[in-house]
């Protein structure tokens, strides 16, 4: 007998035959798994390696990828914040699904389908605002299978061309203030002297508008004989960008500051809420004031309480807890005096203003106090007797504005301490007070609760009780 032999089929061999197979096999695991479909749970989302960065205004272009490439069309694709339940965008088996987005994304975002085939997608986002600036998430799922990717979106916005104004002189010298608007992230603001060395800001305001942009205003202080020029740098960090602006102080601008000053009212202003608070400044040596900016503003230059500009009301700067309540009385302009008036009088209005006259970025300011109070409602006494046979006494009061002084007294005017004293300050910005009194002995009780603000408004109730 002979040995066994090896058949041989036409076009095929042993070799052969395991090539295939093997060529079969690393179809499958081949990152494009053609022409094969990749097992659900074989796949993985990549976003880009670094942040992709937008202007404000203009459009982004978020991406991710599925690997291994493949076709996306049959899957459900969801951007998405912080919650995949609140998406930016939807889509599903090729179509966006309708009526799960977004209200802030709705009319500004576009799905790009060019390479929907090959597992990748793209979100377009129009009119970029500050809001987007953020992390999104690209998530692909098949079936009960998903993964995801995050794209880190970068807002940047570069704002105006900072303007350098003068303000004083006042104490320590003149100040010089740096201001600018419409720049994101928060930019870094620095200043250097003529020589180049970096000088220390006096005070910074960053404010944060409502259009998500940041207004930026930087105070440098220097000597009132100062000839030097002084540079003002507003930096963005994402753009690596910077705007500047200089300014020299030459002889004449001593001067102009030396000759005139603005007036304020010498006295705190007193008012009560509800009641209009009226502000008054002039210039003196009396003169023609109608070509000058006014500005009435708190702390800071910007927003401001009021501005006044050639006889109209710039509106676009006023703070918005200010916006209808004012109006500047100007019948004697031209002889550089001008009274805001502001409306109902709230808690919130108290404290001090700076009135500013400018020309020619050149201000002079008189600083204002302004005092709202309010009196409260008259005190109620009421008792309760202790398990130990004691006597507690509460008095209470509301409506009262600064926070009142609360004393008990006895029969004789003299002061007895409280046990107790609680304020609560409510949303106007009143206080209430509740305040207690312990009594441990004496046949009889004559007490007095006084409530009272600074200047001199009192409330008082008087109670009485004999053998408890």
């Amino acid at each position: 007998m002979g040995g066994g032999r090896m058949v041989d089929y036409p076009g095929y061999s042993l070799p052969g035959v395991a090539a295939s197979l093997l060529f079969l096999l690393l179809t499958v695991k081949h990152p494009a798994c053609f022409p094969f479909r990749c097992p659900v749970d074989d796949f993985r989302v990549v976003g880009p390696a670094l942040p992709v960065l937008a202007k404000v205004g203009e459009d982004a272009l978020l991406t991710c990828q599925l690997l291994p490439k493949r076709t996306a069309v049959h899957m459900e694709v969801r951007w998405y914040r912080s919650d995949p339940y609140m998406p930016v965008i939807v889509h599903r088996d090729g179509a966006e699904v309708a009526g799960l987005q977004m209200e802030e994304y709705r009319g500004r975002v576009e799905w790009t389908e060019d390479g929907t085939h090959e597992g990748s997608v793209a979100l377009k986002i129009h009119q970029i605002q500050p809001g987007d600036d953020g992390q999104y998430w690209c998530r692909f799922q098949d079936g009960d299978n998903w993964k995801e990717a995050s794209v880190l979106l970068r807002v940047v916005a570069l704002g105006s061309s900072p303007n350098i104004h003068v303000e004083g002189p006042g104490e320590g010298g003149i100040q010089l203030v740096c201001t600018s608007q419409g720049w994101f992230p928060e930019p870094e603001v620095y200043w250097e002297g003529t020589w180049g060395e970096e000088l220390l800001s006096f005070s910074k305001n960053h404010v944060l508008g409502e259009d998500g942009l940041f207004y930026v205003e930087d105070t440098l202080v220097v000597r009132n004989d100062s000839s030097e020029t002084y540079s003002c740098f507003i930096y963005n960090r994402g753009l690596e960008e910077a705007k500047e602006a200089a300014i020299t102080l030459p002889e004449k601008l001593q001067t102009e500051l030396a000759s005139s000053r603005v007036i304020g009212p010498s006295q705190p202003i007193l008012v009560r809420v509800g009641e209009n608070i009226e502000i008054t400044c002039h210039l003196s040596p009396e003169a023609d004031a109608q070509s000058m900016e006014v500005r009435w503003v708190r702390s800071h230059y910007y927003p401001a309480v009021h501005v006044h500009v050639g006889g109209a009301h710039t509106a676009g700067e006023q703070m918005a807890e200010y916006r209808g309540r004012t109006v500047v009385m100007s019948d004697a302009v031209h002889e550089g005096t001008l009274t805001l008036r502001i409306h109902d009088a709230r808690t919130s209005d108290d404290g001090k203003y700076r009135c500013l006259f400018g020309k020619d970025d050149v201000y002079q300011e008189a600083r204002v106090d302004v005092q709202v109070m309010a009196v409260g409602s008259t005190p109620q006494i009421t008792q309760e007797v202790l398990k130990d046979g004691g006597l507690q006494l509460r008095c209470t009061s509301d409506g009262w504005f600064p926070r009142p002084q609360v004393q008990w007294r006895d029969r004789g005017g003299r002061a007895v301490s409280s046990f107790s004293e609680v304020f609560h300050q409510g949303s106007q910005g009143l206080f209430q007070v509740e305040t207690l009194l312990l009594v441990t002995n004496g046949s009889v009780v004559n007490m007095t609760c006084s409530i009272s603000l600074p200047w001199g408004e009192e409330k008082a109730a008087w109670f009485s009780l004999s053998g408890w």
